[in-house]
């Protein structure tokens, strides 16, 4: 009778594994406790909150441009969930739908989105962007996601759109994004009002200083619907000094 030395080590290998592998799952259940822990730290962060939200999927695939705030990817910011701040997050503003998306690495290295449920979300920053989530306007049936520029007495308040307008000559697109637009509120001395233009603007103060505001808006060349947020924060400053010296 022959000696089958292939099969003696397959026979060995098996009984090994027989006695390994129900060793393996007599070992304390911490360490894989604390092991899957760790997988899910490194996959979605310290808290699972920040990705709890609905699946990322293009909604437009056959719409022109794009629905966000910047340009069409992600941007260093923050958001805060129900009172805790996340930080060096990274996020894309979709101004259409007024939704944040937060962009994280998953397990498998993969990149991967996700829509953040929206009355959880307190506030977030994208860029040099602060965004709040208010309803300001009686009008409105829920709360709305306002860039806030200012302080003090005088805050303004940017709610920021972008709109599906449909086109045609392209079977490859039935429709595109407009330009961001822009609709203001002016909160002056703890009062909330809309304006449009500067003229609407200057009209929100005291008769002093109205030429006085205007003065200011023509030396610093403000156009209200182009303005960069930096722009406004400077204007903001100068307004408020021309505010206080007129009381």
């Amino acid at each position: 009778m022959g000696f089958d030395a292939r099969k003696v080590v397959l026979s060995t290998i098996f009984y090994f594994c027989m006695i390994y592998l129900p060793l393996l799952g007599q070992q304390p259940s911490g360490n894989s406790s604390q092991r899957y822990g760790e997988l899910v730290k490194w996959a979605y962060g310290q808290d699972q909150e920040l990705v709890n939200g609905m699946q990322y999927y293009n909604r437009h695939p056959r719409s022109l441009g794009h629905p966000y705030l910047l340009e069409g990817w992600v941007h260093q910011g923050s958001v805060t969930i129900r009172g805790k701040l996340y930080s060096d997050i990274w996020l894309k503003y979709d101004i259409h739908a007024q939704q944040v998306e937060v962009e994280y690495r998953t397990m498998n290295g993969a990149d991967n989105q996700v829509i953040l449920v929206g009355d959880r979300l307190d506030k977030f920053t994208i860029g040099e962007y602060y965004f709040r989530r208010m309803n300001l306007e009686e009008e409105q049936p829920q709360e709305q996601f306002y860039q806030v520029i200012g302080g003090g007495r005088m805050v303004w308040y940017i709610q920021w759109k972008k709109i599906l307008v449909p086109i045609s000559g392209d079977s490859r697109f039935i429709e595109e994004f407009t330009s961001p637009k822009r609709d203001y509120l002016l909160e002056l001395d703890g009062s909330i009002h809309a304006f449009h233009n500067k003229k609407s603007f200057v009209k929100l103060f005291p008769k002093a200083i109205q030429k006085d505001m205007k003065r200011l808006m023509k030396m610093n060349y403000l156009q209200i619907r182009t303005a960069s947020t930096e722009q406004l924060e400077l204007f903001i400053m100068a307004a408020t000094i021309i505010l206080e010296r007129g009381d």
